[in-house]
């Protein structure tokens, strides 16, 4: 009576055992597969973040790129204006000097050489 007495209570339950250790391993399973798909979208979240942070980066960078074009085009022709103003002021002043004083004299007339030997 002692052997049948477990065999009965097996028999009798060896469905809900069966089942209840079925849907252990299913919920295990379906554990696991949940905290993957976590991971995997915090992962993906990452990755999306960190694009999104490489097209600020990039349109930041073409913007300081198209301002510093634009600085540099805007120095060059200011530089060119101040260049053709020298240029002219150049033009108007030098030939104005060398037809208005006498030409150079060739021999040193200071006494600049007097005054260096002294010391």
């Amino acid at each position: 009576m002692s052997n049948s007495q477990p065999n009965g209570f097996f028999q009798k339950y060896k469905e809900l055992i069966v089942t209840t250790i079925i849907c252990l391993f299913l919920t295990g399973i379906y554990d696991s597969i949940n905290n993957q798909t976590a991971e995997i979208k915090k992962w993906y979240e990452l990755m999306i973040g960190i694009n999104e942070k490489v097209k600020v980066q990039a349109d930041n960078l073409s913007k300081l790129e198209k301002s510093l074009e634009t600085h540099v085009q805007r120095t060059d022709e200011i530089f060119d204006d101040h260049n053709q103003r020298i240029r002219s002021i150049e033009f108007e002043i030098i030939p104005r000097r060398i037809h208005q004083h006498k030409p150079p004299i060739e021999g040193d007339t200071t006494d600049a050489k007097d005054t260096i030997a002294d010391y």
